[in-house]
């Protein structure tokens, strides 16, 4: 089985010692023009924010997460987070799992993997106002790694439902503070493994 590793200061995956990209990072060449209009400094400050969310995530699933010490910022979407819970019933099985693809040659962080109303679905969480349509790949590409990675979890040609999950917690009064976005086109996965292409390529040209 090959041996994945992560270095979260540089943010690099190894794959049996080769260097391989990740999964925002070879989408990259797709997810540019989404944002090519915000302010470079404001989206690395989202950046940092949202995996300030995707940690207190990570810990409510392990229960480790100390609500005492929760930063008032992260609390409107810790909340959220369990309205989301609460109302889906969505089963946690993973939750900042890393995932990768021998075959293919790259590797990712999925943040969430389940069953919502009994089917196996992967989620991933978002703290934006508009959801792209890079998401859509981006969670085929977890998919695929998933079944890879994970067999036990999600074998060969088993269903498997794909989301983000848009955490809102300022909506207006009345409205829910989560929003499930579905991705359902099968062209998802080939618009990654372009991507994937092109990045390689870049690479070594």
């Amino acid at each position: 089985m090959p041996v994945l590793h992560f270095d979260p200061e540089d943010h690099r995956y190894t794959l049996d010692g080769t260097e391989v990209p990740g999964v925002t990072t070879a989408l990259k060449v797709v997810s540019a023009a989404d944002y090519a209009m915000v302010d470079p400094e404001l989206l690395a400050t989202k950046a940092r924010f949202g995996q300030a969310v995707h940690r207190l995530i990570e810990l409510d699933c392990l229960g480790e997460l100390d609500l005492v010490t929760l930063d008032d910022d992260l609390e409107p979407y810790y909340l959220a987070w369990r309205e989301f819970l609460a109302a889906s019933g969505f089963q946690v099985l993973l939750s900042e799992s890393k995932v990768y693809s021998a075959r293919y040659g790259y590797a990712g962080m999925l943040d969430l993997f389940g069953r919502l109303n009994g089917i196996p679905s992967l989620v991933d969480a978002k703290c934006v106002a508009c959801v792209m349509p890079s998401t859509g790949p981006q969670t085929a590409a977890y998919e695929n790694a998933l079944r890879e990675t994970r067999p036990h979890l999600l074998a060969a040609g088993a269903p498997c439902r794909r989301y983000a999950l848009q955490l809102r917690p300022n909506a207006k009064p009345g409205a829910a503070r989560w929003q499930l976005v579905p991705f359902t086109n099968p062209a998802d996965f080939r618009v990654f493994l372009s991507s994937l292409t092109i990045t390689q390529w870049r690479k070594t040209a």
